[in-house]
């Protein structure tokens, strides 16, 4: 029985030291969703815009997904929200995050407005607001932007979120332009990052070199479609995300973009980034 003991402590403690933990920035086309994943449970970060949702759910299956504990909504933008009702059928249960930015009368496209009604009536969905944080696994989830409501801009009071995963930071942007981008870097509230999922796809209303200097992110990331008519990723913004990263990913260029989380050197992923701390 002692022997028994002792091969069974060995296997959880190794079952532990293998913990699956990433980071995916799923490849959605024209929009963002941001996977993370701990064993087979998940928290998605936005979905994507709706004729993505399928291929989401595609890809949280492969990446071995069999719980979603949360569902977050930066906004309500179609691009970053659209998907909400076919993942809030795949995953009843999950809790959904957001931020319940109060809508105008007229807004626009009627998207926004379902989604809206829709979360009114869901007895799963909670307000979140800066200040507040998340503790998940080995994951701390940090809500830095916004702390109230001052216009009916919905990219300006977008969450910004903060992911610590043991010293690995990573901080998620959604769609805020540079006048968040400046008020974070004034709050004092930011510090270096190891992956940075750029703002508003990197629109030209993003970029600010000082706050980029700031975070001097290992990793930057733009999640966008080829041809974006828009116009993004703006070609100043791309600029500066060069000068201040080690490495500039887009998923347009790089498709679906994996950060595997302080593992086992031995247990590495395919296609994913290893992130491991300095004392590895």
């Amino acid at each position: 029985m002692k022997h028994i003991a002792i091969i069974l402590i060995s296997f959880l403690l190794c079952s532990t030291l293998l913990a699956d933990s990433r980071i995916v920035i799923l490849d959605v086309g024209e929009g963002q969703a941001v996977l993370l994943k701990h064993d087979t449970e998940g928290i998605l970060i936005d979905t994507g815009h709706p004729g993505m949702a399928l291929r989401v759910l595609s890809r949280l299956k492969t990446h071995g997904v069999e719980r979603l504990a949360f569902l977050i909504l930066t906004h309500l933008h179609p691009d970053h929200a659209g998907g909400y009702f076919r993942l809030r059928e795949a995953f009843p249960d999950a809790m959904i995050l957001h931020p319940a930015h109060p809508l105008p009368a007229d807004v626009a496209p009627d998207l926004v407005r379902w989604v809206n009604d829709a979360l009114k009536l869901d007895p799963r969905q909670k307000r979140i607001l800066g200040g507040d944080h998340l503790n998940w696994h080995d994951f701390r989830l940090e809500i830095l932007w916004p702390f109230q409501f001052t216009s009916a801009n919905l990219n300006r009071h977008s969450l910004v979120i903060r992911v610590r995963y043991a010293d690995t930071e990573a901080l998620l942007m959604g769609d805020a332009d540079r006048v968040v981008e400046q008020s974070l870097l004034k709050s004092g509230m930011i510090n270096p990052v190891r992956i940075l999922v750029a703002g508003h796809h990197g629109a030209g209303d993003t970029g600010d070199l000082d706050f980029l200097n700031r975070l001097s992110p290992d990793f930057a990331v733009i999640s966008v479609n080829a041809d974006n008519i828009r116009g993004y990723p703006a070609s100043k913004t791309i600029s500066a995300l060069s000068r201040t990263s080690r490495i500039l990913l887009r998923t347009d260029k790089d498709g679906e973009i994996c950060f595997q989380l302080d593992t086992q050197p031995d247990h590495p992923l395919p296609h994913c980034y290893q992130i491991r701390s300095p004392s590895q």
